[in-house]
């Protein structure tokens, strides 16, 4: 069988194919089918991939032939010939390992007299479930599918990955940004594209080692792999999980390919646009396009080059109402402990009852831009062995948003007519601000591999530089009024409690209420600019590792990568105290669940020209918020894998070296000197780890792992300055707050225990899968919100520290199954997975030692599923997506009753599409079809909602054309 030739015929792989016995076409299964009518070369790959069948055929002649539309389901060789149709071939079933399709005798397109002389080989994207069976470790896949794949139009890393078990999406608004595996925190991944580590500067310049994934479309990747076991091979710097993009390649398609999606956007919820006298933020029909384009060329089509665009552009509009500080009284209404020092303690003659201290309502419209897109080239010469790749990305975000926020301030004297649901308090203050932000992200990358490899050795080069930066401009301004000082005291406010969230009832004197004059408290702008990039070089070398290969084998390497992110607050901070009611206006409209609204601040005619700096104080705002960090990773690993026939051992150390330097501003009794400090650190940790696959008969696989990793502090956790700040702003009983950094943070040390079963069935298209996991922590990093007596004054300090020790543990159980038969020629794709886990931390703040029965960022357990109906009747398919996540902890406080995190959050999405033509599909998607709100919670049991945020549903209409 020659592999050159004049002609070339294809070995189409499908999803299953090495799954399928071959029996299983004399058997003849019937499958469902769901082929339009197209180029015959790409149909029967499609017949592949759907049948699970290895097919080899004349590439040259199907070019020039058509297929008929195959849709229903029926046995494989059935479909086969209705698919081939009048074209001339003939259908060979008599290898049992490949259907071939012979040329008849005196077709024009069969000119050679030997059908098997003229053989190429090529194989198409390897399915998720085909990279789970065939890894050695834990590993859940998802592959992205232009045609098939949802995700609002413009589909993200993010949005694919919220499926798969263990996994919960950190929402930004109505989309998932960030991901936690394993209830791990999102800057404990090690987040990857090809091997090589992205950039990041994580939220809003903060310094985080979490990947925005919400930047990262779908359509730039083909795989996105999940790793929750780890062996050498990987880096050492991942707790949760190693998460692994593969890019597209030209490749992955025979010849030329081309994809174009165009969509519109309508947002039900449309919120006070208009009325806020800030243009640009109307709701209206957004839309949005994004295209793919693949080809080959070349004497042997060694080079390939794929191409993908994307542009969006809508407007977000949202509600949000806080109610995040309380008072607590006892049975005859004072304050526990005094006005100052009020706290929920029974020993106090605290009742157990909670009053509000504030309630807020702010109108959010946001106008959000993404445009962006990526190329790749690639060299695969036949039969050299050598491979080489070149990509570059760029993606753009822009967020143009303003926030209108509202919020009454209650004083805590005494309370009246206190029930468990309501109560009357004396209104203190009222507040309005108004802040506009011109947010900009940009994420960029250069990737570049060079490989070669026979039937025994392969040799890797990888070498990418990426970089990512944030811009944003926030001009702010503040105004207060206080009743007291006006004449109108006392002025009464009513509350009542509903779902455990306070809202004001009723007000004494609603018209003295809206009628105050206002001051204003604080006038500010500043800039901020922060950048971080990445340059990394990895070598790999293996021997003996293919996947038919036995004995023994090994892989070494190492990896060469230095991080260095900045981050640069410009401020303008002016002298506040003038008069601002030229400025204030009461807008026609009443925030969700409100009877009144209080004044807004009208931005758009201020003149800022003409207010007084504040030199003292935009100097110390610019000088202490200054950060810079610099890292140098140096890691070599040796792993040895012995591979038996139905067994496999893999052993290895990863040498994890880290050096850095953090560039902190020198900060002297609360004023920034104008001084860097340099703080210089770094540690050198062996990385062991073991990892044992054995498959049972009746496709039954055993996996178990151990593995020690690190988890590196954060950045900013490193580099940050002392910053305090005093303002009438203060919230949750402190008068002033102090952020700190903490360069004497060590990194977190995890034993990783893992062990899976996993069942394969349905001929390789369904797998059911149990796992338990074991992760115990050394020297566990948090953020601590303690309260402190700072100079006399009561202060918030926040600080990162290491924990005395942490534990987590937890069971994973998932079904999925591609190719459900039913009635009627239908089939179904099923997916269903569920996480249970039991976290423990032990700290310890100024107020003692305490133990949580939880991380941080850790739900106790995770729902997610998903059930796509193929319906052939109209040649498509309808799909549902529903996740639920439970309240889970993320910032533990010194006391435990002002411990806050998430609240519970149950998702449920709808998705259609169905061919108009053969190259036409219309698609249809309902985000949050249910109309779910993201609230935050407080309390030692994260009882009560201190926030809620609407934004309504997004509806999308895609038309695809390939």
């Amino acid at each position: 069988m020659s592999l050159l030739s004049r002609h070339r015929l294809f070995l189409c792989l499908s999803a299953a194919a090495t799954l399928v016995p071959a029996a299983s076409v004399a058997a003849e299964t019937k499958v469902s089918f769901a082929i339009p009518a197209q180029k015959l070369t790409s149909a029967l790959m499609a017949f592949s991939q759907q049948s699970g069948l290895h097919m080899a055929f004349d590439g040259k002649a199907t070019d020039k032939l058509r297929s008929a539309p195959l849709y229903g389901k029926m046995d494989t060789l059935k479909a086969l010939h209705t698919l081939i149709g009048e074209s001339g071939f003939k259908i060979d079933a008599s290898n049992p390992n490949i259907v071939t399709l012979r040329a008849s005798t005196g077709k024009k397109h069969g000119e050679s007299h030997d059908p098997d002389a003229n053989l190429t080989v090529q194989g198409h994207r390897r399915s998720s479930l085909q990279t789970k069976r065939s890894y050695a470790g834990v590993v859940d896949s998802i592959t992205y599918d232009d045609l098939s794949s949802l995700g609002g139009g413009a589909s993200s890393v993010a949005d694919l990955l919220v499926q798969l078990p263990g996994v919960t999406g950190i929402q930004d608004g109505d989309q998932p940004r960030y991901v936690s595996v394993r209830g791990i925190s999102p800057d404990l991944n090690q987040t990857t594209l090809d091997g090589l580590t992205l950039a990041t500067i994580g939220d809003n310049g903060g310094g985080t080692r979490r990947v925005n994934l919400q930047n990262i479309p779908g359509e730039l990747t083909g795989q996105d792999n999940i790793y929750k076991t780890f062996t050498a091979e990987q880096d050492g710097g991942a707790i949760g999980a190693v998460i692994d993009m593969t890019p597209r390649s030209a490749f992955d398609y025979k010849g030329l390919y081309k994809y174009l999606d165009a969509y519109g956007v309508y947002s039900t919820y449309k919120g006070a646009a208009g009325v806020n006298k800030v243009p640009g933020v109307s709701p209206h029909l957004a839309q949005g396009v994004k295209a793919v384009v693949a080809d080959r060329f070349g004497s042997n089509k060694e080079f390939g080059i794929i191409a993908s665009f994307r542009y969006q552009k809508r407007i977000r509009n949202s509600y949000k109402k806080w109610q995040d500080t309380n008072y607590y009284y006892d049975n005859k209404g004072n304050p526990v402990g005094g006005e100052s020092n009020n706290v929920p303690d029974r020993s106090q003659g605290w009742n157990g009852l909670n009053a509000p201290a504030d309630i807020e309502d702010g109108n959010y419209s946001n106008a959000i831009t993404n445009l962006g897109g990526s190329a790749r080239a690639e060299w695969r010469p036949v039969n050299s062995g050598f491979t080489a790749s070149l990509m570059g990305y760029t993606y753009e975000r822009w967020e143009n948003s303003t926030m209108d926020h509202t919020y009454l301030l209650l004083d805590n004297p005494q309370v009246w007519n206190q029930t468990p649901t309501s109560g009357r308090e004396l209104i203190y203050r009222s507040a309005s601000y108004v802040r506009q932000d011109r947010w900009q992200t940009n994420s960029n990358g250069v990737l570049g591999n060079i490989g070669w490899h026979d039937n025994i050795s392969a040799l890797k080069l990888r070498v990418g530089y990426t970089w990512e930066e944030y811009q944003n401009y926030q001009p702010r301004l503040t105004a207060y009024a206080y009743p007291k000082k006006q004449g109108m005291y006392p002025l009464y406010g009513d509350y009542q409690y509903n779902d455990n969230f306070a809202t004001l009832s009723n007000v004494s004197d609603l018209g003295k209420l809206t009628s105050m004059k206002y001051n204003f408290s604080q006038l500010q702008q500043y800039d901020d600019n922060a950048r971080e990039g990445v340059t990394n070089v990895r070598l790999d070398y293996t021997r003996n590792l293919n996947p038919d290969s036995h004995g023994f084998g090994f892989a070494s390497g190492f990896e060469w990568r230095t991080l260095n992110v900045t981050d640069q607050m410009n401020y303008k901070d002016y002298i506040a105290g003038g008069d601002a009611s030229a400025y204030m206006f009461t807008p026609n409209f009443k925030p969700p669940g409100t009877f009144y609204t209080l004044p807004w601040i009208n931005m758009t005619s201020f003149p800022w020209d003409k207010q007084k700096l504040d030199i003292p104080t935009s100097r110390n705002d610019t000088l202490s918020s200054f950060y810079r960090y610099k890292e140098q990773l140096l890691d070599g690993y040796l792993s040895l894998h012995y591979k038996w026939r139905h067994s496999q051992l893999i052993a290895g150390v990863r040498a994890d070296g880290i050096n850095f330097s953090a560039f902190t501003p020198q900060i002297n009794a609360g004023t920034a000197t104008g001084k860097i400090t340099k703080n210089n650190g770094g540690y050198l940790n062996p990385l062991p780890s073991v990892t044992f696959v054995h498959e049972f008969p009746h496709n039954l696989l055993l996996h178990a792992a151990w593995s020690e990793s690190v988890g590196r502090p954060l950045p900013s956790d490193v580099a940050q300055a002392q910053k305090i700040n005093c303002s009438d702003d203060a919230k949750k009983g402190a008068e002033c707050t102090l952020s700190r950094g903490n360069p004497n943070l060590r990194p977190r040390r995890a034993q990783n225990f893992d062990v899976s079963l996993d069942k394969y069935f349905d001929r390789g298209h369904g797998v059911f899968s149990v796992a338990y996991f074991d992760k115990m922590i050394k020297d566990d990093i948090y953020t601590l919100s303690d309260y402190q007596i700072l100079n006399g004054i009561r202060t918030q300090v926040t600080e990162p520290l290491n924990a005395n020790k942490s534990s987590l543990m937890g069971v994973e159980v998932s079904i999925v199954d591609r190719k459900i038969q039913g009635p009627w020629k239908q089939s179904f794709d099923l997916s269903a997975n569920g996480t249970w886990m039991r976290g423990r931390m032990n700290y310890t703040s100024s107020a003692g030692t305490y133990k949580l029965h939880q991380l941080p960022d850790q739900p106790n357990y995770i729902f997610n599923s998903s059930l796509t109906w193929h319906i052939p009747q109209v040649r498509g398919a309808i799909r549902a997506t529903f996740s639920y996540t439970p309240k889970y902890l993320t910032d533990p406080a010194s006391n435990p009753w002002q411990n806050a995190g998430y609240g519970q959050l149950a998702s449920l999405d709808l998705g259609a599409w169905h061919d108009i033509t053969d190259n036409i599909r219309f698609k249809y998607e309902v985000y949050n079809l249910v109309g779910a709100h993201r609230t935050y919670t407080m309390g030692d049991h994260l009882q009560q909602i201190s926030e809620k945020d609407y934004y309504g549903r997004s509806i999308y209409f895609e038309v695809v054309v390939n």
